[in-house]
């Protein structure tokens, strides 16, 4: 049996562990553009007065874009923003609601076809 000098062929101490980095989930910033147009917008409104859903009086009251995601610049700039009381403003089925009489209001003036350009699709 031949024996070999192996000392430099492995090592005798376990590896350290390279941490790896986590990636951090980083929040998207708001575009100059959405910024500026919701600075514009803040200064427009009173933020204390009455609901506009449930016609209550409040001392403080939450803007709400009607149709928010990729709409939210369509909704400021259309004027499609409402002055809601935090309870209107987390319930769902009032929500729905503010799309579809926002929609009838705009087609007052407008025509169907216009208003499915600007926001993506009907709410009727």
């Amino acid at each position: 049996m031949i024996v070999t000098d192996l000392s430099n062929s492995f090592f005798p101490y376990p590896k350290q562990k390279v941490e790896k980095k986590k990636k951090k989930t980083e929040i998207k910033k708001k575009s100059n553009k959405l910024a500026k147009l919701e600075r514009q917008r803040d200064k427009k409104i009173v933020k204390y007065g009455e609901c506009e859903y449930c016609h209550k009086q409040f001392k403080h009251l939450d803007p709400h874009e009607v149709y928010g995601g990729s709409n939210r610049k369509r909704s400021i700039e259309n004027s499609f923003v409402k002055m809601l009381c935090r309870e209107c403003h987390s319930n769902e089925k009032i929500l729905k609601q503010l799309k579809i009489d926002t929609q009838k209001e705009f087609e007052k003036t407008h025509t169907r076809e216009e208003f499915i350009k600007k926001v993506g699709k009907s709410y009727l």
